[in-house]
């Protein structure tokens, strides 16, 4: 009887083993035969080490159409429906057209499967000759139980200062909480990333170069990479041409918060700004937006900016980045070769303060007086608060009389950045000789050192300050 269990129980485990070995092949098998795929086809990009990087490109130019193979591993929220298209994923991969700046994939939940905790993209695409660049981005982490998903921001600037605290509270018995979810992260993001394949011919025939692919003509660049910026480049143009202009930004509702404008430097009338009606969504988050058009400026001498608030930007996304991070900010071109000398870089103009208030805090109403020995142009540039169709803090000036000769209007103001409250001015008057007297008058609340919303992206001159044209 004993040596009968003892050969029923060897039986046993030889099923159980046999079992398990054909658990193991089956799971691994399609990893092992794209490993073997991998080896046939030479590689022409590679983008890998999110542990100290948000997104990573490179780019590689086709001398001629090809299949090229894409082997990307990312992550994503957990679903009962699998395969939408709009399954919400924190890492993943795509591929612009270098050229035109759009997207000719990206990875999703419809061309995704679920390996464990990973989202694999295994595809061939048909390509046809051109520059292209490929992308990856991995701007946070998140897990899912049931119905409930759990997401937390990895801000790389932070998270190795973060302290190891021991996972607490309810959140953490699912593994959910702000600790837990650093941890998952950082056990998982050194497997994340995207490797493309050129699937037949020579890899020698694939030249790479560093993405973003710059293209010709470029006048003014104004990269947004931080939080909380303000870029300024003043620039003469010597007669009449055609700018091609290139904006990405972050926007909601009827308001940006990262967007960029140009004036003309002399009359101080914008020429061009980037608005929520005219930009588009630009992939990614539905924050981020996108404007490119062509331009017409004439002879004169301009001034580009580019303001960014406190969050969302390429210092680090705090949601998904638009599809062309590397041009986030704002770029002037000149589509035609024989104008690009026609735009040159310069100096912003030099105005000197002939009169200022700054830095006024709440319940304030301050005045200063200046005199004018004949008829001038002013530039009189005012941040106050403004609500619907009225200023909130206001700011005149007045002549010897007492008389307004300049008021700060809402209609005729444009946002200051941080609150949609924030209200800019930067108008240029003309004024007779005399003596006048600037004022700038305050609520009891948000005010320079008090602000109780988002400060204005210029906070050290709110208030108003009055220059001459050197």
């Amino acid at each position: 009887m004993l040596p009968f269990l003892i050969s029923e129980t060897a039986w046993l485990v030889r099923v159980i083993q046999a079992v398990g070995l054909f658990v193991v092949i089956t799971a691994f098998a399609p990893a092992l035969r794209a490993e073997e795929r991998h080896g046939q086809e030479p590689r022409i990009a590679a983008l890998h080490g999110f542990e100290s990087a948000e997104v990573r490109q490179q780019g590689f130019t086709l001398p001629k159409a090809a299949k090229v193979h894409v082997y990307a591993r990312g992550g994503g929220m957990r679903s009962f429906i699998h395969g939408r298209g709009d399954q919400p994923l924190f890492a993943y991969g795509w591929i612009l057209n270098a050229t035109t700046r759009e997207v000719v994939w990206q990875m999703d939940g419809s061309n995704t499967k679920r390996d464990w905790d990973y989202w694999v993209a295994d595809r061939y695409l048909d390509l046809p000759a051109g520059s292209y660049e490929a992308y990856f981005a991995n701007h946070g982490f998140g897990q899912s139980l049931l119905f409930a998903q759990w997401t937390r921001n990895i801000d790389r600037r932070s998270i190795h200062t973060e302290h190891q605290e021991r996972p607490h509270g309810f959140l953490a018995a699912f593994g959910a909480d702000e600790s837990s979810l650093l941890r998952h992260w950082r056990e998982q993001v050194g497997n994340y990333g995207m490797e493309v394949y050129l699937a037949a011919g020579q890899g020698a025939e694939v030249a790479s170069f560093e993405a973003p692919l710059r293209w010709k003509n470029i006048v003014v660049s104004l990269p947004a990479a931080t939080d909380d910026g303000h870029w300024t480049q003043a620039f003469h143009v010597r007669k009449p041409i055609t700018l091609h202009v290139y904006a990405e930004g972050e926007g909601s509702g009827r308001n940006l918060a990262d967007y960029g404008w140009i004036v003309d430097a002399r009359t101080r009338a914008r020429v061009w700004e980037m608005s929520m009606d005219k930009s588009q969504y630009a992939g990614g988050a539905q924050k981020n937006r996108r404007q490119v058009e062509t331009i017409q400026l004439p002879a004169g001498d301009y001034e580009a900016s580019y303001v960014t608030d406190d969050s969302h930007s390429p210092a680090d996304w705090n949601a998904a980045p638009p599809c062309d991070p590397a041009f986030y900010g704002l770029t002037l071109s000149v589509p035609a070769d024989a104008e690009a000398s026609a735009v040159s870089l310069t100096d912003p103009l030099h105005w000197t303060v002939v009169a200022e208030l700054v830095r006024v805090g709440d319940d304030q109403d301050r005045r200063t007086t200046f005199s004018l020995t004949g008829p001038q142009s002013l530039r009189v540039y005012a941040i106050g608060e403004g609500h619907r169709e009225e200023m909130i803090d206001e700011a005149w000036i007045e002549d010897a009389s007492g008389t307004r000769v300049w008021t700060m209007v809402r209609n005729h103001t444009s946002h200051a950045g941080g609150a949609t409250k924030n209200r800019l001015a930067d108008e240029l008057i003309q004024l007779p000789k005399g003596t006048y007297t600037l004022r700038f008058k305050t609520d009891d609340s948000h005010a320079y050192g008090d602000w109780n919303d988002d400060a204005p992206w210029d906070p050290e001159h709110y208030g108003v300050t009055v220059y001459a044209l050197k």
